[in-house]
């Protein structure tokens, strides 16, 4: 490149200590992806998300704009640093270097753990291993060993780089990055962590499956030998009584995700919960969320999201739109609204053709009781009812073979995630 890399620092949050960050700085960190021609290519599907969630999920401070912009409770235990960086003033990449206070990996705490997340870059090696050597630097210089990632910003969230599957449209939720980067951070000596996959299903892929699941469950229904299904029930998440159903699926949650086949995995705080389950509750359809009880005792969980990035997508490839350097730029607030706003109108008529699978957990002791095939005989009934054709059943750690083996008949790996270390 013709002009001199430079990396500038955005500025760094320590819980409790330290706050170099505010909304304008963490808007200029997000509008680098934009930056990135590989996104305007014939070849990308990247969709980019509504800009006051992004912002509100990279906020740790206490500048807040009710209604539209939040603080993340992520960081009350997590300590960051952004950078960015330039060849004179254009951007050429970014990312974020964090340490989370409440991940121990393996259940030991033997290194200390640094994680890198939201890489951005050029096609340009000077300009991603700047970025690099930045973000192994300030980890390094808090003590870390080891460095996990990309993530934003464990597995409870989007997990892993891109490595397979970019012809594919990515679900809400689903990470999408350039295809070069993989050389970027295999070259600079990351190694292979695990992988993570997406399963992309429709009737056609998952009708051989779902027949047999359907057979297996009127067999043990007309047998009244079997114990099987006695006493389960498969409900939906009733959202006028929404305090109570999430205190249930949090009380199912951790239990559930922090066990040897969820790498990392962290364990979630009630304040984490509450916001994720806002946003949930803000582009989710009642009774697509599902509730196994056996006995009255909440025992299973399967929560499923109409894939927004249909909107998004549908609205961004009428404009040409690109962010504003400020956080109260007009133009973006506008595109927000309007897509939030076609959101919530489609999801009130259930107009979607697509659905991630973003949740689904059975209790250890019931995982072989025919519980995940009630749910997805669930799933599958509800989905052709109200017109969505396509899902994807995604993230799925490669070592999660409880949940790998049964959805994995389902349809096809669609994308596959990498998640690297580096010891350092």
């Amino acid at each position: 490149m013709s002009n001199k890399i430079i990396i500038k620092d955005l500025g760094e949050y320590i819980p409790k200590k330290l706050n170099e960050l505010n909304l304008n700085k963490i808007k200029e960190f997000i509008n680098v992806a934009h930056y990135i021609d590989w996104y305007k290519s014939k070849d990308s599907n990247r969709v980019f998300p509504l800009i006051t969630k992004e912002i509100s999920d990279l906020n740790p401070t206490n500048c807040i704009i009710p209604g539209i912009i939040s603080r993340n409770p992520f960081f009350d235990h997590t300590q960051i640093k952004y950078f960015i960086a330039h060849s004179g003033s254009i951007p050429k990449g970014r990312v974020m270097a964090f340490m989370d206070n409440n991940y121990i990996e393996n259940n030991e705490a033997v290194k200390k753990i640094g994680w890198v997340g939201l890489f951005e870059s050029v096609e340009d090696e000077e300009t991603a291993y700047s970025l690099f050597d930045k973000a192994v630097k300030y980890l390094k210089q808090n003590s870390c060993k080891k460095i996990i990632g990309p993530a934003k910003f464990n597995a409870g969230g989007e997990i892993g780089l891109l490595i397979k599957g970019f012809e594919n449209k990515p679900y809400f939720m689903e990470p999408y990055n350039a295809p070069y980067y993989q050389n970027f951070f295999e070259n600079y000596g990351f190694k292979k962590e695990n992988d993570w996959y997406s399963i992309s299903t429709d009737e056609f892929l998952s009708r051989d499956y779902m027949n047999k699941i359907g057979k297996i469950i009127e067999k043990f229904k007309n047998n009244h030998r079997s114990e099987n299904l006695n006493g389960f029930k498969v409900r939906n998440i009733n959202f006028s009584n929404l305090k109570a159903e999430i205190e249930i699926i949090r009380e199912l949650y951790n239990p559930l995700w922090i066990e040897g086949n969820h790498p990392q995995q962290v364990y979630m705080t009630d304040e984490e919960f509450n916001v994720i389950a806002r946003g949930i509750r803000d582009i989710a359809i009642e009774d697509f969320i599902f509730i196994v009880e056996k006995d009255n005792k909440p025992i299973a969980v399967s929560v499923n999201i109409p894939d927004i990035n249909e909107v998004i997508h549908d609205y961004d490839k009428n404009i040409e739109y690109f962010p504003k350097k400020s956080i109260w730029s007009f133009p973006d607030i506008i595109r927000d609204f309007k897509i939030y706003i076609r959101i919530k109108k489609r999801i009130k008529n259930k107009n979607f053709t697509r659905a991630r699978l973003l949740i689904l957990g059975v209790r250890k002791e019931y995982r072989k009781m025919l519980v995940d095939s009630l749910l997805f005989n669930s799933i599958k009934q509800k989905a052709l009812e109200i017109g969505i054709t396509h899902g994807s059943a995604s993230q799925l750690a490669d070592i999660n073979m409880d949940i790998i083996n049964p959805v994995f008949k389902l349809g096809n790996i669609a994308m596959t995630w990498r998640v690297y270390y580096l010891d350092i």
